[in-house]
C-alpha cells in the first residue's frame, strides 16, 4: 500500500449568484494537513474559472497529494473574463 502523502487538496465549488459571471465556475481549492487532526484546512485558494474548463480543472487539483506545502498562484487575462461575463 502507498504511503499517503503529508497534503491532500480538495476543490469546492461555490454557487456563483451574480448574472455577470454566468457561464463561469467559481470556489476554493482547500489544502489539509495529514498531520492535523482537528479536520480543518490550513490553506485554500480562490477560483473563479470559465465553465468549460471546470472538468480539467477539478482533474488537475482533487483529491491529489503532495509531501510539500503548496503555495497556489494564478494570474489571469482578464479580457477573457470580462469578454464572456458581457
Amino acid at each position: 500500500m502507498p504511503k499517503r502523502k503529508r497534503y491532500f487538496f480538495s476543490v469546492v465549488e461555490e454557487m456563483i449568484m451574480n448574472p455577470k459571471y454566468k457561464g463561469c465556475r467559481g470556489g476554493r481549492i482547500e489544502v489539509y494537513n495529514q498531520k492535523d487532526k482537528r479536520g480543518y484546512a490550513c490553506y485554500e485558494a480562490r477560483f473563479l474559472i470559465p465553465e468549460e474548463f471546470m472538468d480539467s480543472f477539478r482533474k488537475c487539483w482533487d483529491f491529489k497529494e503532495s509531501d510539500k506545502m503548496p503555495y497556489i498562484r494564478w494570474d489571469s487575462d482578464d479580457k477573457n473574463l470580462k469578454r464572456r461575463t458581457r
